[in-house]
């Protein structure tokens, strides 16, 4: 049984290859979710996965795969969303690579066979009841489309538990833990301007029309209509009679993008598109949008990390700070610019990629 299993699985891997060239097709519109949108809350012991640029604690929409485990500590169906639908899946196969046996592939399918979701779990440690992903690959597959790829972090087990009896039999043998990786170099430069807090937006009907129709104006081949995306957007306070919008661009198989635009408190009709500046070195007009971007409010930095491929081996890795600007208005300025050209399957954390430009040097 395990082989056909593992036959089936190579197949739908080989399904999903062969569909990839077909980027001209309708995508899958793979749809985040909450905690909050999950009935009854987070089970005690449970496989959660979710976009790994997200933060399931304190974004609003962050998961892509989640699936509770009943009392016993026994699987029961996991779900995503896709469009307006929620999708309820059942494990279906499972294919090892290596030690720990947990590393692998798992495949999850619905009932009529018209959705799968290919979870490839690639770095993972265990503490007590508690596996910790630290870099998994979440493919959904669907007839006549082509893949949807996402990068992915999760946990499989009981998180805050202490029982190692409440995680699931399947999770349960004890296994060699993956090596550690590097610690990442955090940036040490200076900071920005603080800003407030950021607050999610209700509905993409509150992005102000004078932000959109910047984004239109000047960057139309940039960015997509915001009622396209999986969320709405967020705004943080700059002052008592400014606002910073966060505009979400687009959302890929492995990352999205963002736009920044700064309108009055509240909105009139004007609005101001931040610009993302090049290191010196670099010719080329400055762009708008901003990859996987990870906003530290406090500190006024604004991280990019556009990777070059799926598996998160190489890319450009870029940290801005806040700062104000002539004519009483503000701008990003470019504190360090990091970059990865080769992508040779070795995965690093992006802060740690070769430094090509320090605005500190």
């Amino acid at each position: 049984m395990t082989s056909l299993r593992r036959i089936g699985l190579a197949l739908l891997l080989s399904l999903g290859m062969a569909q990839t060239a077909r980027a001209e097709d309708p995508s899958i519109d793979l749809k985040l979710f909450g905690k909050q949108e999950i009935e009854g809350g987070l089970s005690v012991c449970h496989l959660a996965f979710w976009q790994r640029n997200k933060n399931p604690d304190s974004d609003q929409y962050a998961y892509i795969l989640y699936m509770p485990y009943d009392s016993e500590g026994k699987p029961t169906q996991a779900r995503i969303e896709i469009g307006k639908e929620k999708i309820a899946l059942a494990e279906t196969a499972r294919g090892d690579i290596h030690l720990p046996s947990r590393l692998g592939y798992r495949l999850y399918s619905s009932d009529d066979e018209a959705t799968h979701v290919i979870l490839h779990i690639m770095e993972a440690s265990e503490e007590g009841s508690l596996i910790t992903v630290d870099r998994a690959r979440v493919t959904v597959v669907r007839n006549d489309l082509p893949p949807f790829v996402a990068s992915a972090k999760g946990v499989i087990g009981c998180p805050g538990s202490s029982s190692a009896a409440a995680t699931a039999t399947q999770d349960a043998p004890a296994a060699e833990s993956a090596p550690p990786t590097a610690p990442a170099l955090a940036y040490a430069g200076p900071d920005g301007l603080p800003i407030g807090a950021a607050k999610l937006l209700a509905s993409t009907n509150d992005v102000p029309a004078a932000v959109r129709k910047e984004i239109a104006t000047y960057a139309p081949d940039q960015c997509s209509d915001p009622e396209t995306l999986a969320y709405p957007g967020q705004r943080y306070q700059l002052s008592e009679s400014s606002i910073l919008w966060e505009v979400p661009c687009f959302l890929g198989a492995y990352q999205g993008s963002s736009v920044f635009a700064i309108t009055q408190d509240p909105p009139g009709d004007w609005a101001t598109l931040l610009s993302l500046p090049n290191p010196p070195a670099l010719e080329g007009e400055n762009n708008v949008q901003m990859m996987s971007a990870d906003v530290k409010p406090e500190r006024g930095l604004f991280i990019s990390t556009e990777l070059g491929s799926g598996g998160g081996d190489c890319g450009v890795y870029r940290v801005f700070r806040l700062m104000d600007a002539p004519g009483e208005t503000l701008e990003f300025q470019l504190m360090e610019y990091r970059e990865k050209v080769n992508c040779d399957g070795v995965v690093t954390d992006p802060p740690s990629w070769p430094l090509q430009f320090s605005a500190s040097n």
